[in-house]
């Protein structure tokens, strides 16, 4: 890209101001202007294993799981897993494991047999995720950068059907690589920043790295002082930039970019945390209003978890689930929308979704895991050796099952649902284990 284009860019990046008060709604920002954008042109996404799940950061699976009387496959490894992912393939699934060492396992699962698979690259940076994804023909590839500038905590994302790619690089620049040539964006991204996508191309991240709110409980000292979306169709710009004033931030790894009122359109959810109140979850339309807010803990260097949104109401409602303090005592929340404010209506305690320092925030994920039609939310307990099943009830919640890990949980949940509508379910255990809940 030429120096005019990235400067009439700079020029037309929309710098809008929230506030973060508690339980009072901040004032919305006067005009906010949205970019003109194309015609919508929505296309079905490459299908693809994240460890967040969804392309748009939302950690829900679909299909119908057989937990908690399924029989688990245990995979021997030769190294202590830190995380799994997982893509439909031909007759079942295919597992990626990354070990602490930065070795890369693959593994075929079909029904329940498991062979492994000799893949390409068999190894990564230690602290960067791994991500799949399935072309036309059905093949599975590592999704990479095969580049040396990639950051090596974030990994990149298709784009244009498998022919592209997105990625971080180690200057926190957004690089789009299209077919027809390469574009960088001085986003001054988080190094550890997850990528999201929607239907359209468009790009999601947390931008402006600081270290302005010190918490340091996500593996580093860095948090985010902005979102940006990102437009990919027809040319490569940015189309929204929203800054976080003060000395609040954006205290997490990635937004979740899903359809939180049900209206057809993507709201944007993030955790804003400061030194005075500490986290408090605020959702944002897609002009950069503030759409919703939920309470803030009241004190700083405290934590919120924002996890997922799934019909998890006793009516089927949807409904948003976090964990409050996931590394001290971990209470788990549920949220409804109602008029313009997120209410917790519910709470669940014991339960966590997070270990202290580690960039794995996707150890809890929202799925329908016992095949009965109800979505439950699942995650670990304090002691990281046991999954329970949280559901909602008409008086709150409830506990509806638990599994032993025989073991301490290393990784994310991982989950895949099959070709035939079941849904397969994976971890790692600290024993070098790959555990598998397959139909």
């Amino acid at each position: 890209m030429t120096s005019r284009p990235l400067f009439l860019l700079a020029c037309i990046v929309i710098l809008i101001f929230v506030g973060c008060q508690n339980d009072t709604p901040a004032p919305a920002p006067e005009s906010p202007t949205a970019l003109p954008t194309a015609e919508p042109v929505e296309e079905e996404l490459m299908p693809a294993g994240y460890t967040y799940v969804q392309h748009d950061g939302n950690r829900i699976v679909e299909g119908r799981g057989s937990m908690p009387d399924a029989q688990p496959i245990d995979v021997p490894l030769d190294g202590e897993p830190q995380w799994v992912v997982a893509v439909t393939s031909e007759g079942g699934s295919l597992w990626a494991v990354a070990l602490d060492d930065g070795r890369l396992l693959y593994f075929q699962v079909s029904g329940r047999q498991v062979t492994e698979v000799d893949m390409s690259p068999g190894r990564l940076s230690a602290a960067m995720p791994p991500a799949l994804s399935v072309d036309d023909s059905g093949n599975v590839a590592l999704v990479t950068a095969d580049t040396e500038d990639a950051s090596p905590a974030s990994h990149p994302v298709p784009i244009e059907g498998g022919k592209g790619r997105a990625y971080i690089d180690t200057d926190g620049n957004l690089v789009v690589r299209k077919s027809t040539g390469e574009t960088r964006l001085p986003v001054n991204a988080l190094p550890d920043a997850r990528i999201l996508v929607d239907e359209r191309d468009r790009l999601l991240l947390l931008t402006d790295a600081t270290s302005r709110y010190r918490h340091g409980v996500l593996g580093d000292a860095t948090e985010a002082a902005s979102f940006t979306i990102v437009e990919t169709k027809p040319e490569v710009r940015i189309t929204l930039n929203i800054q976080i004033p003060g000395d609040t931030v954006v205290e997490g790894i990635a937004p979740i970019w899903t359809d939180l009122n049900g209206d057809g359109a993507r709201e944007i959810i993030v955790t804003l945390s400061n030194a005075e109140q500490g986290a408090q979850v605020v959702v944002f339309d897609e002009s950069g209003k503030i759409f919703a807010e939920g309470p803030a803990i009241g004190r700083g260097s405290r934590w919120r978890h924002q996890i997922a949104v799934a019909p998890f109401g006793p009516n089927g409602e949807l409904e948003l689930a976090d964990v409050l303090t996931p590394h001290i005592g971990g209470v788990t929340e549920f949220y409804r929308l109602e008029d313009n404010r997120l209410r917790v209506v519910t709470q669940a305690p014991n339960f966590t979704s997070h270990v202290i320092g580690s960039r794995n925030l996707d150890m809890a994920i929202a799925g329908d895991f016992d095949g009965d039609g109800r979505v439950e939310l699942l995650l670990p307990d304090q002691a990281l050796t046991k999954l329970g099943a949280i559901r909602r009830t008409s008086d709150g919640t409830e506990v509806a099952w638990t599994i032993e890990l025989d073991g301490r949980l290393t990784t994310n949940i991982a989950a895949v649902a099959l070709s035939d509508g079941r849904m397969a379910v994976g971890v790692g255990v600290g024993d070098r284990t790959l555990r598998i809940w397959a139909p």
